[in-house]
């Protein structure tokens, strides 16, 4: 199989990429404008192709999609810092809203059996300009699998991946080792954590499954910032770490939504650790879920207080990026 992924030199596309060449049967096109990352990781792997290209650009987009006719689209591409996205919602309309726009359009043009959009907590009952985009893309994918006759479009919502770019775990163990102390916005935050291997699990599975316009939204565990630090101690093995408030960031939450209360009429289960909201208006039987009964997801009301669960979910997570 041939798979297209837009930012693919970020942290989830390169571990998705790792994964998916273990099938030898597999190839990869790596759609990003990072140049020197695409050299530096990728110059000398086999089954993968690097196109320069920006998601913005349709035309580069539709043109390659054409020219590598791939079986699959993983949409990894976004603008994603929070704070920065508060004071240029422009730049985040055009790459996280028009660009998935372009990349729906593409694969459907190009007849894409699955496309799949990279989504994320933040875009479960936003309240920032970058979860508000990741709402808009989702309902985009939606709206083009009702309308598609060929192409599956769906989506699948994640929570904070453990050392991937702009983690804070492995920054704290950084700042730890530095100077003895870590900066926290605010110890009355709640955040779902998990690994890349487990992202990696959650996007090909979700991958594997879908029949079109559905979000998945992977039942992980949340923790709250006092087991997170005491976490962070242990792991560093220096329990005298000043703590150093810095308040909370533009567009910030104090607790994270995976899968709001609205949705729950919606929702279904597909195994034992995967949530699928359904589209409210679809073409597609979805067979292969069975009935939810559980209750809304908010980072405050699934916590795990366990801080040696933690450190091993911690560790595990910095071996799967590493």
């Amino acid at each position: 199989m041939k798979y297209f992924i837009t930012g693919g030199t970020g942290s989830l596309g390169r571990a998705l990429i790792k994964r998916i060449l273990e099938n030898p049967n597999n190839s990869v096109i790596v759609y990003s404008r990072d140049e020197g990352k695409q050299a530096n990781i990728f110059r000398n792997i086999d089954r993968v192709k690097c196109v320069i290209g920006d998601v913005r650009d349709f035309q580069k987009l539709n043109t390659t999609i054409r020219i590598h006719k791939p079986d699959f689209v993983i949409h990894a591409a976004a603008l994603k810092r929070v704070d920065d996205m508060e004071f240029h919602p422009d730049e985040c309309m055009k790459t996280n809203v028009y660009g998935s726009e372009n990349v729906a359009i593409a694969s459907l043009n190009n007849s894409v059996k699955k496309c799949m959009l990279i989504s994320t907590d933040k875009a479960c009952q936003p309240v920032n300009v970058y979860g508000s985009s990741k709402f808009i893309a989702e309902r985009i994918f939606t709206n083009y699998d009702y309308n598609s006759q060929s192409t599956i479009f769906s989506s699948v919502r994640y929570g904070n991946v453990i050392a991937s770019r702009g983690s804070f775990i492995p920054l704290w163990i950084d700042q730890i080792g530095e100077r003895g102390e870590i900066t926290v916005t605010s110890r009355e935050c709640s955040r779902f954590l998990f690994t890349l291997d487990d992202a990696v699990d959650t996007v090909l599975g979700a991958l594997d499954v879908t029949q079109g316009g559905e979000v998945f939204i992977p039942k992980i565990k949340s923790f709250s910032m006092d087991t997170i630090i005491s976490a962070v101690k242990k792991i560093t093995k220096n329990e005298n770490v000043k703590i150093k408030k810095i308040g909370m960031r533009p567009g910030e939450k104090l607790h994270e939504d995976m899968l709001a209360k609205t949705e729950l009429p919606f929702t279904k289960e597909v195994g034992k650790n995967l949530l699928v909201v359904l589209p409210q208006y679809t073409n597609k039987d979805h067979t292969y879920i069975r009935s939810y009964n559980g209750r809304e997801f908010n980072s405050s009301l699934h916590l795990e207080e366990d801080s040696e669960a933690l450190i091993k979910l911690i560790k595990r997570g910095l071996k799967s990026a590493s």
